[in-house]
């Protein structure tokens, strides 16, 4: 948030002309002629006109000062700017422009808005095209999952067709990536590209079917309805499976007449899992993971 700039030009003429007036009566109260032809009055106005107008110019910052502060924005190397006005408009949508990355957030709108457009990542086809990434600070998830400050890991999904449930970076869009973030990166900061980590989710459900719908029909439905909701592509990083979702998931498939049980399956133990009667209730993923469901 910018600083407020004081405003010097706060007293007009008229308040001026008044104040003066109030303070006749006590610092010179022979003076009872307050007639507009006075001599006095007549002083009186001329000097507030004259506070009212350095108060006006105080209040202003001259062009050249403008072009000074351009000049230290810009570089010293600068051209001192023809027109001020475009100079200050442009001087200003630059410096919202990201060339360097100091956040996580940083990281990843370089990588989905400006790292597409590079050479590099047009010499390398659509293999070059980044589709989602996940941005980590404060791990290293290529050697372990624990706290490591000053790390931070990039998780990268290329382009990939929807059929594709795990698409994976090549080896060279990670190195190109990791040696375009380089330069960009903080001294103190070392940058870490992965793939994202995919978690089989099986998912059983008993389904009892509206009168007049297949079971066939239904079946298909059901499947499509999972593989879309699961797909990688629109599943948050890291975000835990509960099996309420799959509920409510069945439960709004047209034809379904409601689900008797539902169950979750996995066969990794990534974080503990939650049970509830020895049956599985939830399943927690890692940052960097991603679902993948299994029919």
């Amino acid at each position: 948030m910018p600083l407020p700039l004081p405003n010097l030009d706060d007293r007009t003429y008229a308040d001026l002309v008044a104040e003066m007036r109030s303070l006749i009566p006590s610092e010179f109260p022979e003076w009872t002629d307050h007639n507009p032809s006075d001599t006095g009055i007549i002083l009186m106005e001329l000097l507030a006109w004259l506070t009212e107008m350095v108060l006006y110019r105080v209040n202003q910052i001259p062009n050249k000062n403008y072009a000074t502060f351009l000049k230290l924005l810009n570089g010293a190397d600068s051209i001192p700017p023809t027109e001020l006005e475009t100079a200050i408009r442009e001087t200003i949508l630059s410096l919202r422009e990201r060339h360097r990355a100091a956040s996580a957030d940083d990281f990843e709108h370089l990588i989905l808005e400006d790292w597409q457009t590079t050479p590099t990542a047009q010499a390398l086809g659509k293999q070059g095209i980044v589709r989602r990434v996940k941005c980590l600070p404060e791990r290293n998830l290529a050697i372990s999952h624990d706290a490591a400050p000053g790390n931070i890991t990039i998780v990268v999904m290329p382009d990939a067709p929807e059929t594709e449930l795990q698409p994976q970076p090549t080896l060279a869009l990670r190195a190109a990536l990791w040696k375009w973030l380089d330069p960009r990166r903080l001294l103190t900061t070392r940058h870490h590209i992965i793939a994202p980590d995919y978690v089989p989710v099986q998912i059983t459900a008993q389904l009892r079917l509206e009168r007049g719908i297949q079971a066939d029909t239904l079946r298909q439905r059901a499947i499509a309805a999972l593989q879309t909701f699961f797909h990688p592509l629109r599943w948050e990083f890291g975000r835990s499976v509960y099996l309420s979702e799959a509920y409510q998931l069945f439960d709004q498939i047209p034809g379904v007449d409601y689900v008797p049980n539902v169950t979750l399956q996995n066969d990794r133990a990534l974080t503990e899992v939650p049970l509830q009667q020895h049956q599985l209730v939830a399943i927690a993923l890692t940052p960097n993971s991603l679902t993948i469901q299994e029919a």
